[in-house]
């Protein structure tokens, strides 16, 4: 199930947008000008997947319909005649009948005041400040009640949603089978302690997580080792008993291909390599020597190809950041995480000026977050929604932004829709736009 098609009417009661995603490519887009909705047509799209209907309550608009790849449609609608907006979900099918709708809740101001209390708890970061405000030290903004909710639906427990007793089936059947993550703007603080205003970098936390992620698979990798190697002996005897048909082509031919990966593995910081650890390349060996090779390649091959799709997105993280990132080189730490060098500065041992993360560039620290997301925080086939990746963006950066991002979406199967207001992040790739338009 893909969403293929959103339209909103009288979004801010004046704009009509259609947005058609581009199924080739699998990126689309939306270009327009200032206050037409951009941001907002995403969070709209984020909030109804991951069921944050409130998120409808906070803005005006008529109707919102998604349109999906079998032809089947859900339309929300926001009745603004009561005192209290009301809001209906119905699907139409291909043959354009429609379901009898769902009504979802709305809240009285009361009702606003208590549930933004209740989210306000399980959030360390936010102080009340006065009967309807808090301090949000993450963003250093003081928020009333709406805009809180706004803010933190995610938090608002689904059970209150509904007004109806029992949820449709043709809504529970569908709905949790697109996952939306949007990637806001604002992508460089994150809190990492609950105590006080302790407060990390999103750079720092990923380089964390990286090494976490790492340590993982090297556990899951030496248990497998630990398997193979006790069962070795005697799965060895059974293939020299039975007789393969190992040739010396094959043999050469499979050592050859274990150590291109093998030296892949140590390039993105997976493994590390002995000098003169290279397997020779064998001539005549007899029968069993053959078959004692083969069975240890097809071993050496289960060990670390559990490593292959992180080796294959730490690959790309690599390459797309050295190739911009100007006098330092990134590397992959199994222990640090992420490793930055620099290219132009030594200690008076000769060896390159190790750069923390943190002192980064805000523009080079965007971007490593921004890749590092989309890479390893994405799952499969999912919609990711980008705001605004040009932020603190180098021109040279948003010219091959497009081109980096559809390997990204080749490896982990994604569907991107990106809002900009740059030219450049569109680069020559004009075939993929949307543009909003205002009222002529």
């Amino acid at each position: 199930m893909k969403l293929r098609k959103v339209k909103v009417e009288k979004l801010f009661g004046v704009f009509n947008h259609e947005i058609i995603l581009n199924d080739h490519s699998q990126i689309t887009i939306i270009i327009g000008e200032n206050g037409l909705g951009k941001t907002v047509l995403l969070e709209m799209i984020e909030a109804f997947f991951k069921g944050s209907f409130f998120y409808f309550n906070t803005i005006e608009f008529e109707s919102i319909k998604f349109e999906f790849d079998d032809e089947i449609s859900w339309i929300l609608t926001k009745n603004m005649n009561n005192e209290i907006p009301l809001l209906e979900l119905f699907q139409v099918n291909k043959n354009k009948k429609e379901s009898k709708p769902m009504k979802l809740n709305s809240f009285q101001s009361r009702d606003m005041e208590l549930l933004a209390l209740r989210i306000s708890r399980e959030i360390p970061h936010l102080k009340r400040i006065g009967p309807r405000a808090w301090d949000d030290r993450l963003s250093n903004q003081i928020l009333n009640s709406e805009q809180l909710l706004f803010k933190y639906g995610d938090y608002i427990p689904h059970d209150i949603y509904l007004i109806n007793e029992e949820v449709p089936k043709w809504f529970s059947d569908k709905n949790g089978k697109i996952k939306v993550s949007l990637i806001e703007t604002q992508r460089l603080i994150s809190l990492e302690e609950k105590e006080g205003k302790t407060h990390k970098k999103t750079v720092e936390k990923y380089s964390f997580e990286l090494t976490e992620q790492i340590k993982s698979f090297l556990t899951e990798s030496t248990e497998l080792s630990s398997k193979l190697d006790r069962t070795y002996p005697n799965r060895l005897i059974d293939r020299i008993k039975n007789l393969s048909n190992v040739t010396d082509q094959d043999l050469n031919s499979e050592l050859k291909r274990l150590e291109k990966k093998r030296e892949l593995l140590d390039t993105v910081g997976l493994i590390e390599i002995e000098k003169d650890s290279n397997i020779l390349e064998i001539e005549n060996p007899q029968d069993v020597v053959r078959d004692v090779l083969m069975l240890y390649v097809e071993d050496s091959f289960k060990k670390i190809e559990i490593f292959d799709q992180l080796a294959a997105k730490i690959e790309i993280l690599l390459d797309i950041v050295n190739k911009r990132f100007k006098h330092k080189k990134l590397y992959i730490d199994k222990d640090k995480g992420f490793l930055f060098k620099s290219t132009i500065i030594f200690d008076l041992m000769g060896n390159q000026q190790i750069i923390p993360v943190t002192k980064l560039s805000s523009g080079e620290q965007n971007e490593l977050v921004l890749f590092y997301l989309l890479l390893f925080n994405t799952e499969p086939n999912s919609l990711i929604l980008i705001d605004e990746p040009e932020v603190s963006l180098h021109i040279s950066w948003q010219n091959t932004f497009i081109e980096d991002l559809k390997q990204i979406v080749k490896l982990n199967n994604l569907e991107v829709v990106i809002a900009t207001h740059s030219p450049d992040i569109i680069s020559n790739n004009w075939n993929l736009k949307v543009e909003l338009k205002g009222l002529e």
